[in-house]
């Protein structure tokens, strides 16, 4: 069994086993190996045994934690290096290396995921929760617990950073988000008040092992609903998991979702429209991301990245895939659209349908012919009558040849005129509006290979 080991003189002799999951190390007693030790922080690092490696992230420590001499925020111990936490070193122990380089584990959970066990539904609705904290460890433990609540659980996601946070809310509906106040470079308290701007219909809970009456009221007045206490026991994991499910089903039934594909957006907009209603729809996929806002049945703002008015309606509109939410009404940013709804919808469609490209095999064309002038069409002449054929000339016989005569040179023979090919010609010309009222417009095959229509109602003279 592969462990870690304390080195440092007065401590020799504390070791941990480590097994597939994260491991917190630190001075408090809620950490999986606790080192009681000044220079060591209440919750020092964490590490994860990876084949015959030690996967080693830092938690904001105050001494800091250093792997081979060099102070980090995340690295690999490999054989034969050093691990320092604050003043105290460690040793990593493979029993056996062969055996261990094959028993490598992926470095879970990843982030952004559902748990293995797959979503859980709560009635009829999957409830997305995203649980923002840099620990790894802690973020291991509420995927396991939570998600294996198959009575009442959640579809789970996590990000251990706040970038990777605002990713996946950029990409999925998400319902409610669960973050910690303690994370580096952006911490907890100001992407709480990023979401709450960016998000303001999505429920937020702060959970943190920090208690701090100044950061609870900012946190608070910056948009969220509860302000927790990680707990130590399994009973306040309990008491955590029925308060965030209160929260997360209350006032659900404002809101309606679904996905791309299932339905169209223009249906969703033109049901509320024709009903007067007022909401956000919300709309995700993972290119892009945007709302459109319904006042008493008029649509009178859109936006999506940095796309505002007709032309985010029209983008947002042209989405296939995704997902997408009705959420109650708030007073937009500016009002962008005016007009009936039903103007801007036919629109957005009209410009998608010019946006298309033409397809490759069209077999019809569309023919314009002028409409001769309102008189009777002239007489046409009839076909000259055929002139007497000359029997064709017999093989000259031996015979003697007779006396050669003289005779008037005959008119060379002239061919009756042709009438002009057709024209053909494919797509759409723009004509005027005389032309319009002028013309006759008929839709008829592609021509063959002989650049003939087929069917066409000249038929070749028959040979008698």
């Amino acid at each position: 069994m592969s462990r870690l080991v304390v080195i440092t003189e007065g401590l020799t002799g504390l070791s941990h086993e480590l097994g597939a999951h994260w491991v917190t190390i630190g001075r408090g007693d809620n950490n999986n190996f606790q080192i009681v030790e000044t220079s060591i922080s209440s919750q020092h690092c964490e590490v994860l045994l990876h084949g015959n490696e030690l996967v080693v992230r830092d938690l904001r420590s105050t001494n800091g934690t250093f792997v081979g001499g060099k102070m980090i925020t995340e690295a690999v111990l490999t054989p034969g290096q050093s691990l320092r936490v604050g003043q105290v070193e460690l040793r990593l122990e493979i029993s056996d290396p062969a055996a261990a380089a094959t028993r490598k584990q992926p470095l879970a959970p990843t982030e952004g995921s559902p748990p293995a066990a797959g979503p859980v539904r709560v009635g009829h609705k999957t409830y997305r929760v995203l649980f923002v904290d840099d620990s790894m460890a802690f973020l291991e433990m509420i995927t396991d617990l939570f998600g294996g609540r198959a009575a009442e659980g959640w579809e789970i996601h996590t990000a251990p950073s706040a970038d990777k946070a605002l990713a996946i809310l950029q990409q999925k509906l998400i319902d409610m988000v669960v973050l910690d106040i303690g994370m580096p470079l952006l911490d907890g308290a100001q992407l709480l008040g990023i979401i709450h701007q960016r998000y303001p219909n999505i429920k937020k809970v702060v959970l943190t092992g920090a208690i701090d009456d100044s950061r609870r009221a900012t946190c608070l007045a910056n948009g969220a609903e509860l302000f927790l206490v990680k707990p130590g026991t399994d009973d306040g994991w309990t008491l955590i998991f029925n308060m965030l499910t209160s929260l997360v089903r209350w006032e659900d039934h404002d809101a309606y979702s679904g996905v791309l594909g299932e339905i169209g957006l223009p249906s969703i907009i033109q049901m509320e429209c024709m009903e007067g209603k007022s909401s956000i729809l919300e709309v995700r996929n993972p290119q892009t991301s945007g709302e459109v806002y319904i006042e008493s049945g008029n649509i009178i703002h859109a936006e999506t990245g940095k796309l505002i008015g007709a032309k985010a309606l029209h983008q947002l509109l042209a989405l296939n895939t995704g997902e997408f939410r009705l959420i109650p009404f708030r007073e937009p940013p500016q009002r962008s659209l005016q007009g009936p709804w039903d103007a801007l919808l036919a629109e957005a469609a009209r410009l998608q349908e010019e946006e298309k490209p033409a397809g490759d095999e069209d077999e019809t064309i569309l023919i314009t012919r002028k409409k001769p002038p309102a008189q009777p069409p002239p007489a046409i002449p009839p076909a000259p009558a055929p002139e007497a054929k000359t029997p064709p000339a017999q093989p000259a016989q031996p015979a003697a040849t007779p006396e050669v005569k003289a005779s008037p040179p005959k008119p060379a023979p002239t061919k009756p005129a042709k009438p002009p090919p057709p024209r053909f010609s494919s797509g759409m010309n723009f004509v005027t509006l005389e032309e319009i009222i002028e013309a006759d417009t008929a839709v008829v095959p592609a021509p063959d290979k002989n650049g003939q229509p087929p069917g066409d109602s000249k038929q070749a003279p028959e040979k008698k």
